[in-house]
């Protein structure tokens, strides 16, 4: 890795990469034919015995040959699940989980408008209405804690007195709200959303903190043999059409066979759910409410088709994702909540347990993608959530330590990975089991110097791994050394080892530069105090012009025919000639803007000539046939017929 100070001089002397560019084909150099390590004049004339001439060759006969083998040495290519059918299912498991999320957000809009509430209000009897009303707070801030619990069993008991009938639709009609609208007229479920939607409007229009929960089921990430073996056929469909295969989300993969296989473990066998009324079933996603207790200060699930208040593990245990939507829009991820063993059997089913190693941004996905709506909640719930995680029990089999979000073994360390401190919090089969938030990331000098740290000098490896040749020098150079007898090794450091890089200031209105002329500026950190980043990309034209010091500058690498490349993004220069060089620019663009329209104006007159001339040849040449055509035939033939006929 010496390619990685900011030089395109050990990689083969190839120029710096532009934003922009485009690599070109690899010329390959065959060795020649002439270097062949066996030559004809190496091998000397035998004489056989037997052999002197062709006729004394004996018959042989019929020569049958068998090429291959038997079945015993044949070798089947063992059928593996593909990266890439890896990488579809996660997209198809993105695209299922924003879907069913869009279509959760609008169903609590649907819930929180006025119509909806008052229509919802409108089912619930007098005698309750009056009851809630008579308890609210001076000012209709809200329930009073000492009535909250009472009123909401005495509403609850309202709402299974209604006759809610539940009826499967046979085709989609009507968008969501009207058809949400004409349930509450007619009371007949035809959507396993209905009677969720009804409650949370109901609870909300009485004065209840209420939020509509849903359980997201997308396609598990699990793939099987004959799934991807699919994917790979479809893939290679794609590929043969005209249809760009560059990405891989423009797979079909709606024929798939992606439902959870195990409708089972979805609901307990006592559950409500099972009751004959239930005509959904284990329908994916699944939806329900939950009330803020005042009382005991907490969350309170209810089953929205039987009106019954359950244990959160009855509602949701089988679901990866279940979110709660409150009355003014905001999302919270509540599955620690309901998960039943959310460590060891829901986090697995979860984007985040991807390893880094198959998708580096599937760590935080999901939190990133909810923090536009994130709810402004109560910090004890994050709290309590946490804890519940938290409380999980430690697995009891080696397997279930490969994806655990807080417990890992030595076993499960990738090679650039410690454990520090090595406290052990408990052994499974005599291996010392240590917390997940204690392991580190170990890296190299140079990867350390790429995200503004260096390396203490004194400083010993933390750890000092196989070196993995990338370029085709660092190829060279480790073939070279295990010739010699010793294998090249890289040296690892943790953060801890590391202090933010500080580069040397301006000094006499040069600008620093490393061994190779540029500067380093993987991070705005690094930028030297007293210069400047210009990302034109002529200011490097125009600093020579002016006579100001400058340095491009080297924001990343990348890896091209087999050599590491610098990326160079515009250039540094002192903070005392950067107003100078921005009107320089300035001036410079302007001029550019100019003469691109002067020379704009130059073809449009060019073309108007050629046009004009073209319509007045084309006028003349209309003109001279037209007179032509206008003479009578007969007077022509006449003096042709005279002309001939003339002595």
């Amino acid at each position: 890795m010496s390619s990685a100070t900011g030089g395109g001089e050990d990689s083969g002397g190839q120029r710096p990469r532009q934003p922009g560019d485009v690599s070109g084909d690899t010329a390959i150099s065959w060795p020649s034919s002439d270097d062949d390590e066996y030559d004809d004049d190496q091998f000397e004339d035998v004489v056989v015995a037997g052999a002197e001439s062709d006729d004394a060759m004996p018959e042989l006969g019929t020569v049958e040959l068998t090429v291959g083998g038997g079945d015993d040495s044949r070798r089947k290519r063992r059928a593996v699940v593909t990266r890439r059918a890896r990488a579809v299912r996660r997209s198809h498991h993105v695209a299922e989980l924003i879907s069913q999320l869009a279509a959760a957000q609008y169903m609590n809009h649907v819930c929180g408008t006025a119509e909806a509430r008052a229509r919802s209000l409108s089912l619930v009897p007098v005698y309750v209405v009056e009851r809630v009303a008579a308890h609210l707070a001076p000012g209709g801030r809200g329930v009073r804690r000492d009535w909250a619990a009472a009123d909401l069993h005495y509403f609850l008991g309202a709402f299974q007195a209604l006759r809610v009938r539940q009826r499967r639709a046979r085709a989609a009609s009507l968008p969501l709200a009207p058809e949400f609208m004409r349930f509450v007229e007619r009371r007949v479920a035809t959507r396993p959303w209905h009677q969720a939607m009804l409650l949370a409007c109901m609870l909300r229009a009485l004065a209840f903190d209420a939020r509509l929960c849903v359980g997201l089921r997308p396609p598990p990430l699990k793939l099987t043999v004959r799934e991807s073996e699919e994917i790979e056929r479809r893939y290679r469909d794609v590929s043969a059409s005209d249809v760009s295969v560059s990405d891989v989300s423009v797979l079909d993969t709606s024929g798939l066979d992606t439902s959870v296989s195990d409708a089972s473990a979805s609901e307990p066998a006592g559950s409500p759910r099972k009751r004959a009324t239930d005509v959904w079933g284990d329908a994916s996603p699944r939806y329900w409410c939950e009330v803020y207790d005042q009382t005991r200060e907490r969350w309170a699930p209810i089953n929205a088709h039987t009106g019954a208040i359950e244990r959160a593990t009855q509602l949701g245990g089988a679901f990866a994702y279940i979110i709660a939507l409150d009355g003014a829009g905001g999302v919270s991820d509540v599955t620690r909540r309901y998960a039943r063993d959310y460590v060891n059997a829901t986090f697995p089913q979860r984007l985040e347990s991807v390893s880094e190693r198959d998708s580096a941004r599937a760590a935080g996905w999901w939190a990133q993608w909810l923090e536009p709506w994130q709810a402004a909640g109560d910090a004890r719930e994050a709290a309590e959530l946490a804890r519940r995680a938290e409380r999980s029990l430690m697995p009891r089999r080696i397997g279930d330590f490969a994806r655990n979000p807080y417990y890992v073994l030595d076993r499960n360390l990738a090679h650039n990975e410690v454990v520090r401190p090595r406290e052990p919090v408990g052994t499974v089969r005599g291996e010392p089991v240590f917390l997940r938030a204690h392991v580190h990331v170990l890296r190299s000098r140079m990867a350390w110097r790429r995200r503004g740290r260096v390396v203490g000098g004194d400083a010993l490896p933390a750890k000092c791994v196989r070196a993995r040749a990338a370029t085709m020098r660092a190829r060279q150079a480790a073939a070279a050394a295990e010739q010699a007898g010793h294998a090249p090794e890289t040296e690892l450091f943790g953060e801890w080892q590391t202090h933010a890089y500080c580069a040397p200031p301006v000094a006499g209105g040069r600008v620093p530069r490393n061994e190779y002329g540029r500067v380093d500026l993987f991070t705005r950190d690094m930028l030297p105090q007293g210069a400047a980043h210009v990302r034109d990309p002529d200011a490097r034209r125009v600093c020579d012009a002016l006579g100001i010091d400058c340095a491009p500058a080297v924001v990343a690498f990348e890896f091209r025919r087999g050599a590491s490349t610098p990326v160079i993004d515009g250039v540094v220069v002192p903070s005392e000639s950067l107003a100078v060089l921005e009107d320089a620019l300035r001036a410079a663009r302007q001029a550019a803007a100019a003469q691109k329209r002067a020379d704009a104006e130059t073809r449009a007159l060019k073309h108007w000539r050629r046009l004009l001339v073209a319509l007045r040849v084309r006028a003349d040449v209309d003109a001279s046939f037209a007179a032509r055509s206008a003479r009578p035939a007969g007077i022509a033939f006449a003096r042709a017929r005279a002309a001939s006929s003339s002595p």
